[in-house]
């Protein structure tokens, strides 16, 4: 009993003086950060599609950047991480978080500063509600004149059967003189969606390829005329700057079909196709590894896709309540 009293008066002693966390000796965290650092860079560096193209000195970023992530710990290599990959200057570039979010390195400037589509001034040339369809990721109806018109807000998948809907939109307007798709604001998706579309206008084979960094090819895609309903009247495409990955493949594609008309603004510029990786530490990235050119060779990539018809449209427009690249979609098909 005495000896037992006698440890409890040291133990509280040893409390009061060195505190609790001085008696327990616990393994220090282990600083994944330069792991991730050299698996990131190696990734970029050997995967990454457009380092020449954008003549990037990756090596040189590499050397610059080791010193300021050896002296990060924990989470201060998050905002070093969204940095470093800025220096890609590529849309599609992210971050992912542990909650299922994203976080995009680099905001490509077409995306920001084309403000000009606005879904409320569009539905006032309509006598009537538009329809939704595709997990209401499309919205239809008919202009006056007879004038079909399909908006495309995504060309992300989802549960992979939306698309299939374009049956539904299509056969409430196979009967107009005319249809305008438009994707303008429309930031991508999966080849599937555009595939699946595309394909209920396509008069013949439309054939694509995709590329790796070294310039050979990836996969070859090929886009046959399918559905239940073939529109064969004249097509106008309306895209603008914030149309971007898949909705840049989208009209280079429709371009190929002769009763297609492309309208608007040069796309935004992101050809790449993406690849998701997970770091050491379980932190993960998404980069393209493979990417898409125009079929006349041009890279996609910061270039975009120009319209076939080039129009102008500002903010004042819209403030106006004036959309005038839909208007000479309307022209166009009159």
């Amino acid at each position: 009993m005495v000896a037992s009293k006698t440890f409890c008066a040291c133990l509280l002693m040893c409390l009061a003086v060195y505190g609790c966390s001085d008696l327990f000796v616990s393994n220090p965290e282990v600083n994944q950060n330069l792991d991730d650092f050299a698996v990131l860079t190696q990734l970029v560096k050997t995967r990454y599609p457009f380092l020449q193209f954008k003549h990037i000195n990756w090596d040189s970023l590499v050397q610059a950047y080791r010193p300021v992530v050896a002296a990060s710990k924990g989470d201060e290599i998050y905002p070093v991480f969204d940095r470093l990959l800025a220096e890609l200057h590529d849309g599609h570039v992210k971050i992912l978080t542990e909650g299922g979010g994203s976080v995009e390195t680099y905001e490509w400037p077409r995306l920001v500063d084309d403000k000009t589509y606005n879904p409320l001034v569009v539905r006032k040339y309509f006598g009537s509600d538009l329809r939704l369809a595709g997990n209401n990721n499309m919205e239809y109806g008919i202009l006056p004149g007879n004038i079909g018109y399909c908006y495309i807000s995504t060309f992300s998948e989802g549960n992979g059967t939306w698309p299939n809907t374009i049956d539904d939109v299509l056969a409430h307007l196979q009967n107009t003189e005319g249809l305008i798709l438009d994707v303008r604001n429309n930031g991508g998706g999966g080849n599937f969606t555009w595939n699946t579309i595309v394909s209920r206008f396509a008069t013949t084979t439309i054939t694509y390829e995709f590329y790796l960094p070294d310039g050979s090819t990836f996969f070859t895609s090929r886009i046959v005329p399918s559905g239940a309903i073939q529109y064969r009247r004249p097509v106008v495409v309306l895209m603008n700057g914030a149309s971007f990955s898949a909705a840049e493949l989208f009209p280079e594609l429709m371009k190929q079909i002769p009763a297609v008309t492309t309208l608007g603004d040069t796309t935004g510029g992101g050809g790449g196709s993406n690849e998701i990786f997970k770091l050491p530490s379980g932190k993960r990235i998404q980069i393209p590894t493979s990417y898409f050119r125009r079929f006349d060779g041009t890279m996609i990539e910061w270039n975009g896709v120009p319209p076939d018809i080039y129009v102008a449209q500002t903010i004042d427009d819209v403030d106006q309540g004036r959309d005038k690249q839909l208007e000479r979609a309307i022209q166009v098909l009159q």
